[in-house]
């Protein structure tokens, strides 16, 4: 299948006052929610048009850059020497990521027939950034590390960040520290499913939080995903947002790519929505650039990729570079998607 989907162009979405008819839904049900929650006797509801600044306080206000920094500087350090796929460092960071998912709480995705958190799958050797020698036919493990919310619903919200990275420089022997690629999306992800966790009630819809493995290697953890999602019969009962390159540069927008596939209007509805709350500017472009969202969209499955100011390559001047370090990114573009895509997860769930 040819991914070459015609560029729609730019179109800069900045924040309104419009209502739209998922705000009044979502509006509604906090009302109930709200009401419930203070009592029936002094119960005091919030002046009309408020409520969804209220959900907007709820949700975002709790995303800890802080928190998803630590993360970024814990997989961009040293000790993980730029976390090749089938490298030691990489199985060390699978089980991190595990333990992670458990302590907050998640459980693993039993739709997809997963009894714990990890997904595995096998990648060709000489496809992975190994400082060894490969032999012929030879292949690594990976996994994808997933963990669910669960919903009333089997319909799932996927949040999907890869985790590894380009391993070091085969010459000079430095390390590629993948921060903004993708440190930035996985702890994007881990924060986003914290955030949701700590509403302590259950979404409409099962939240699907997919930290993924061999991505970098040509898209291998992704289309174990979608595998398992078409195996499954859930193709058309998944909607997945997938977060790359969420702090470089100085731009000062977000970037949605859905590639033109009319089945992601709905999350690109809620993106929408999402980021005329928090008064982010977005810039909604079709063809994918590369992302895992494209490995996606080969299976049919929705997808649409997130990040921070990409239209312009020169705002990410350190993309897989050895100088793609924690200092050198931007922090508040990190801040900004993670509150966009937490808030627009939850109203798709709630839709």
């Amino acid at each position: 299948m040819d991914l070459k989907v015609p560029f729609r162009g730019r179109s800069r979405l900045k924040a309104t006052t419009r209502p739209s008819p998922l705000k009044v839904v979502v509006s509604a049900l906090l009302l109930a929610a709200l009401a419930l929650a203070v009592g029936c006797g002094n119960a005091t509801s919030p002046p009309e048009g408020e409520v969804s600044d209220v959900l907007a306080e709820r949700i975002t206000g709790m995303v800890d850059i802080s928190r998803m920094m630590e993360t970024v500087r814990f997989l961009a350090g040293e000790e993980l020497a730029g976390r090749a796929t089938g490298s030691p460092q990489s199985a060390m960071l699978e089980g991190y990521l595990c333990e992670r998912l458990q302590e907050l709480g998640l459980e693993p995705v039993s739709p997809l027939g997963l009894t714990d958190f990890r997904q595995s799958f096998q990648v060709p050797a000489d496809r992975c950034y190994l400082d060894r020698e490969t032999q012929p036919g030879e292949v690594v493990e990976a996994s994808n590390i997933l963990g669910m919310l669960r919903g009333e619903a089997e319909d799932m919200i996927i949040l999907t960040a890869n985790y590894d990275g380009l391993g070091r420089d085969p010459q000079s022997g430095e390390v590629y520290p993948g921060a903004d690629y993708n440190a930035s999306g996985t702890a994007a992800v881990l924060e986003a499913a914290r955030v949701l966790v700590s509403l302590e009630e259950p979404p409409g819809k099962t939240l699907v939080f997919a930290l993924l493995g061999g991505e970098e290697c040509g898209g291998y953890g992704a289309s174990a995903l979608a595998e398992a999602i078409e195996e499954r019969g859930l193709r058309e009962r998944a909607r997945i947002i997938n977060l790359e390159g969420l702090a470089a540069g100085d731009g000062d927008y977000m970037d949605v790519w859905d590639l033109n596939y009319r089945p992601n209007r709905e999350t690109v509805k809620a993106l929408e929505e999402a980021a005329e709350i928090l008064g982010v500017t977005l810039e909604l472009g079709g063809a994918d650039p590369g992302s895992s969202a494209g490995t996606f969209f080969m299976y049919h499955v929705p997808a649409v990729t997130c990040d921070w100011s990409w239209f312009e390559r020169s705002e990410h001047p350190d993309f897989h570079r050895v100088t793609d370090t924690p200092e050198r990114m931007n922090s508040e573009g990190l801040l900004k998607v993670t509150r966009v895509v937490t808030l627009a997860a939850w109203l798709l769930a709630q839709g």
